[in-house]
């Protein structure tokens, strides 16, 4: 399943500093330092923080997040991210993070959202809420990039190739038989300078049994990155 392989890479490439309290609020804006304290105190005192300094937001966030709520899981994610919005960088929490899977176990919750830039998906932004059977969430993991918004000056990006063009690029810099055809998707690349819009291609392999993805840029078609 392509979310679970984006989630596991990011998991292995994301560049994670685990830090106390007091570090990630002496090095983080006035502001975010604020919604931290309040967020600690409001927890019990149980906040632990993993901080992600590439992106400046917290990638994990630990403890009695919230008080006890007898709302739908997605309320209550959606609650969560708007009151303690300014943590992540978001504007519009229900307009910029998208529920795409409730995974319920026996006594876990778990609520995974994607970050949209402009209504297009922003390529492996996405949270993890884990919420208990009581309401209350315990974790929340991802990573999120902040204010991309005011990196495109608030102004969506057009792409000048075709997702069928993008195809035929990808399929140009592969060989072998292809088990089926292509599949592409159009995302933001939050992790390049400019948040560029491109096409994800993902070709699956007939033999040897793989999976490639090649990220085009949707401008100039060129191949950005090339993963097995």
């Amino acid at each position: 399943m392509k979310k679970v392989i984006l989630f596991n890479l990011l998991l292995a490439t994301c560049f994670l500093i685990p830090l106390s309290q007091s570090v990630v609020a002496n090095e983080s804006p006035p502001k975010i330092q604020a919604t931290l304290q309040q967020l600690k105190k409001n927890s019990g005192g149980t906040l632990e923080i993993n901080w992600n300094n590439v992106t400046n937001t917290p990638f994990k966030l630990t403890g009695k997040l919230t008080l006890p709520s007898k709302h739908s899981p997605e309320w209550i994610a959606y609650e969560f991210l708007y009151k303690w919005r300014t943590l992540y960088g978001l504007q519009n929490p229900k307009r910029d993070m998208k529920v795409i899977e409730v995974e319920r176990r026996h006594d876990i919750i778990n609520v995974r959202l994607q970050h949209l830039l402009f209504r297009t998906p922003v390529w492996e932004d996405w949270l993890v809420i884990e919420i208990r059977n009581d309401g209350v969430i315990q974790q929340i993991e991802g990573t999120i990039h902040p204010y991309l918004e005011k990196q495109l000056f608030n102004r969506p990006m057009h792409p000048a190739i075709s997702k069928k063009q993008a195809i035929g690029i990808a399929r140009a810099n592969v060989q072998g038989e292809l088990a089926n055809a292509p599949e592409v998707e159009t995302y933001y690349l939050s992790a390049r300078s400019g948040t560029p819009l491109i096409y994800a291609v993902t070709l699956q392999h007939f033999r040897p049994d793989r999976r490639t993805t090649i990220l085009i840029h949707s401008v100039t078609g060129r191949i950005i990155e090339h993963n097995n």
